[in-house]
């Protein structure tokens, strides 16, 4: 009988605070609504959460990195599907917002998922399966053991069974092919973002294969942009121009030892410019080129699971940016 009143109470003190927040203009009353949604979604600030792939593409994507939809459940993240803007791999999101509601940190365990096909003696070994979901490893003898669906989703690799009915109707392999960490920090008072980082880890989550960091301005265009290797030294700098310039950026590259060795700039419309420079800065060099992408290699497949059969009598199909999970 006395919660109620305590309650109440908290609510009204909380909804005054939040009035004077947007009153005094340190809070845009559309950000305001959104913090109330996302409270209503049942996401709290600093707990972590599955958070759905879903998105929204086109020319009106929303700002500012609040949650866009409702936490998703364990099984629902493990049982990501292939999208439409990225057919060829799944993702389990792992978010966390901040104090703000905002997004603070981010875990991304991006895979591959495959069909297989077991051989006998594997396949005798689920005979006595119910139905329903179920997570294996390959010991070095090639047979399965299960795991919880918990342990399945940090590791490497694994196998998914599915039986329905007293048949099972899917068999597939899960590998690991990159493990992401985002981090975000705001502007003080504001809802824009102050920078963003991005980081690569190894097949372990532990060492660091590469770092990206971006700083933005107040109206949240971007300003610097920072990589490192996994050694912790600058592989390039990108600087943004203004808008209206006839750059939209300014690449520095770097080798090994620190030296800036190109400067390639990076018009609205045309090829690149590459200055080549020497060791002491001097220009060698200028040529025109398109884009440069850079990719890291995925992880390495364990040569346990290489050894299964691919199912090539069944594909995956990508579903809509917006299809919820199931």
């Amino acid at each position: 009988m006395i919660k109620k009143p305590t309650t109440t109470l908290a609510i009204i003190i909380f909804f005054i605070y939040l009035l004077g927040v947007i009153m005094t203009g340190s809070i845009n009353p559309l950000d305001f609504a959104k913090r109330l949604e996302i409270r209503a979604m049942g996401i709290k600030p600093n707990v972590p959460f599955y958070e759905s792939t879903r998105i929204i593409v086109g020319p009106f994507k929303p700002r500012h990195h609040y949650p866009l939809f409702p936490p998703i459940t364990l099984e629902q993240a493990e049982n990501a599907p292939h999208r439409v803007h990225a057919p060829y791999n799944t993702d389990l999101n792992i978010a966390v917002v901040g104090d703000n509601y905002q997004i603070k940190e981010r875990w991304i365990y991006r895979r591959k998922p495959k069909y297989i096909l077991l051989n006998e003696q594997q396949q005798a070994s689920l005979k006595n399966l119910e139905n329903g979901d179920h997570f294996f490893i390959l010991d070095d003898n090639l047979q399965l053991q299960p795991i919880t669906i918990e342990e399945a989703i940090t590791l490497p690799n694994y196998i998914k069974v599915i039986r329905e009915m007293g048949k099972i109707i899917s068999i597939e392999k899960k590998t690991l092919k990159a493990y992401f960490k985002h981090e975000y920090e705001y502007w003080p008072h504001s809802e824009e973002v102050l920078f963003f980082k991005n980081t690569r880890y190894s097949i372990d989550r532990k060492t660091v294969l590469e770092s990206l960091v971006v700083e933005f301005d107040k109206n949240g265009d971007h300003l610097l942009c920072t990589t490192k290797d996994e050694h912790n030294k600058v592989v390039y700098i990108e600087k943004y121009y203004p808008r209206g310039s006839e750059y939209f950026s300014e690449r520095s590259l770097f080798n090994q030892q620190g030296e800036k060795t190109n400067i390639i700039y990076i018009p609205n419309v045309g090829e690149n410019k590459n200055v080549h420079l020497d060791k002491n800065g001097n220009i060698t060099e200028v040529t025109y080129e398109g884009n440069r992408h850079i990719v890291l290699a995925d992880f390495e497949e364990d040569e346990r699971y290489k050894t299964l059969q691919i199912d090539t009598s069944k594909k995956y199909k990508a579903i809509d940016s917006l299809e919820p999970e199931k």
